[in-house]
């Protein structure tokens, strides 16, 4: 599977979520501000678990 494939399976999954934002933009922001916290969380969470088994 090549990074082309990848996009192109996100484009399909979030081109309707897209959509929704477009009509309300505040419930997009908020999508994509938990988005973002979550992929925050799951790094701190990942050092910080690196951390305490050395």
């Amino acid at each position: 599977m090549s990074a082309a494939t990848g996009i192109l399976f996100l484009d399909i999954l979030i081109r309707p979520f897209f959509k929704v934002a477009m009509k309300f933009p505040l419930v997009g922001l908020c999508i994509l501000f938990m988005f973002y916290g979550l992929i925050g969380y799951i790094a701190i969470r990942s050092a910080y678990l690196a951390d305490s088994h050395s």
